[in-house]
């Protein structure tokens, strides 16, 4: 009893230190990332590397089979490949599962219920979880695949087909395909047992009529071999009819052999069409997790277009989501990310990386489905700022107690502008050319940057005319001490016009127009002296 109590006690240490220990953590999460997470770069090489062994090996032992293999070719294939595979099947067991937490799992439940720790229940749960790695496909494969290295009992030879096999794990491609095969099992299936039936029945039909004219139709195994060649449309040739009834089942089968094959080719076509959309879905979510700061687009809308291609011109990162595959298309032919879903469902939310997205567009031409959007990725968007459309005035509050930060009317700001136009024609004019970049004339928005040319400055102590940009305003994100103590500096408030004592701090956003070259040429100077 005692010697029970000291191993539990052993264990339930052990699993409590594998559990805090930072290093052990770090080193299995490394393995179990290189063994299964296909976005990790050290896997990718590793993949390349296996399959290089594997064809490796199987050329080894093909060769083997009349060959005279060279003794360092043999000492490569048994001691370098099957070592290999050999370790990489003991790591893959170690990482499916944490035994450990199952140690501790039984340890405090034992302790909360006040009973006896049982050590059988541990070893049980334990084993039970490993079987459930070993009796999966691949852990069969990779098993069988060791086998062929010990070329001293040749008959273990034969599984060098299950290092074939292994290639599987390493390529996603054909991976995808058994995939596309796998979501078509009852289709394929049904498929399957109608080919079984015809070619049943053809092969009994043509036995009855030949079986004793034609020399070459001697059992019934002969007569449903002819019949699977004949629906195939292979047409060996070894097997022909000789009777009028056997000619005409013939062409009967042709025909419907004919259908089969359509049948199938636009099951698996319909198969690989929706995998499609969804691998497109995998690559785009990939992508955004590669930026740094991504603006979301819902809705393909005229705006959204007009939106889009400024921010392609600014090199601004940004998706499109859109539930009509039309618009979809459009936005894809232009060169934009683009996903094609519901932004509202849950499904779609969670798979979205809200971590890298900070603006928010919601740019559809119905208001309700403006509303919805708002209210469903305000729950995900975790700080992000939200800019919707509004079709309709009378909107604007019910889309901004959605949640939208900000919302803008384009049938408010088109009649500003044609008010503008009418009354003051040449400003409209200016508007116009600095909204759209006409004459490379811009409004663009610059960060202060600590320790540059702007941080700690008073704006009269700034040359802007040197730069030949115009000043609009500041917004403050920060407190700032100011010369003139008659005036009172109100946080995240904008001041149009500055006046001269206002002093920049980090952080802080200038508003400026200029020419494009001027704008950039400022920015430059800007970065370059806060280095």
């Amino acid at each position: 009893m005692k010697i029970r109590e000291v191993i539990i006690k052993a264990l339930v240490a052990f699993a409590f230190y594998l559990d805090s220990n930072v290093k052990y953590k770090k080193i299995k999460g490394f393995f179990r990332r290189l063994m299964n997470d296909d976005d990790y770069t050290p896997k990718k090489i590793f993949d390349f590397f296996m399959l290089f062994l594997v064809i490796t090996s199987v050329g080894i032992l093909l060769y083997d089979i009349k060959h005279e293999l060279n003794p360092w070719l043999e000492d490569f294939d048994f001691y370098i490949v099957t070592m290999i595979f050999a370790i990489e099947y003991i790591i893959r067991l170690w990482v499916y599962n944490d035994t450990h937490k199952i140690i501790l799992e039984e340890y405090e439940e034992s302790t909360f219920l006040e009973r006896e720790f049982s050590l059988k229940n541990v070893i049980k749960k334990a084993l039970l979880k490993k079987w459930e790695y070993i009796k999966s496909p691949f852990a069969i494969i990779d098993f069988l695949a060791i086998l062929p290295g010990f070329r001293s009992l040749r008959i273990l030879r034969i599984f060098v087909i299950f290092r074939l096999f292994k290639v599987l794990r390493y390529t996603k491609s054909i991976n995808t395909f058994l995939e596309v095969l796998a979501n078509k099992k009852f289709e394929l299936t049904i498929l399957l047992l109608a080919v079984g039936f015809v070619t049943f029945i053809g092969g009994a039909v043509i036995y009855v009529f030949e079986a004793h004219t034609n020399p070459k139709i001697d059992t019934i195994f002969d007569a449903i071999y002819w019949s699977l060649i004949t629906i195939s449309t292979v047409g060996y040739g070894d097997i022909t009819p000789i009777t009028e009834e056997g000619k005409v089942l013939t062409m009967f089968l042709i025909v419907v052999g004919i259908g089969f094959i359509s049948f199938s080719t636009s099951i698996i076509a319909s198969a690989f069409t929706e995998k499609l959309q969804e691998l497109k879905a995998d690559r785009v979510f990939r992508t955004i997790k590669h930026m740094e700061d991504v603006y979301l687009i819902c809705g393909y809308s005229n705006e959204a277009e007009i939106l889009a291609e400024r921010f392609q011109k600014d090199n601004i990162d940004f998706v499109i989501v859109d539930m009509d595959e039309d618009r979809v298309e459009k936005a894809s032919h232009k060169g934009y990310i683009t996903l094609k879903g519901d932004i509202t469902q849950k499904t779609f939310l969670q798979v979205l990386d809200f971590n890298k997205i900070s603006k928010i567009f919601v740019l559809t031409n119905n208001d309700i489905s403006n509303s919805f959007i708002v209210l469903s990725v305000k729950a995900y968007s975790k700080g992000a700022e939200i800019i919707a459309l509004a079709n309709d005035e009378r909107n604007v509050s019910k889309i901004k107690k959605a949640g939208a930060n900000y919302v803008v009317v384009p049938s408010t700001v088109t009649a500003l502008l044609t008010a503008e136009y009418i009354g003051n024609p040449i400003t409209f004019e200016v508007i116009d050319a600095i909204l759209t970049e006409k004459r490379n004339a811009i409004i663009d928005e610059i960060i202060v940057i600590k320790d540059s040319i702007l941080d700690g400055k008073l704006i009269g102590e700034i040359d802007f005319d040197r730069y030949k940009i115009i000043l609009f305003g500041v917004l403050k994100r920060s407190e700032s001490p100011l010369l003139n103590e008659t005036l009172q500096i109100e946080k995240g408030h904008f001041y149009f016009n500055p006046p001269f004592d206002l002093k920049l701090e980090e952080g802080d956003i200038l508003v400026v127009m200029g020419y494009s070259v001027s704008v950039n040429y400022f920015k430059y100077q800007i970065e370059r002296s806060s280095i």
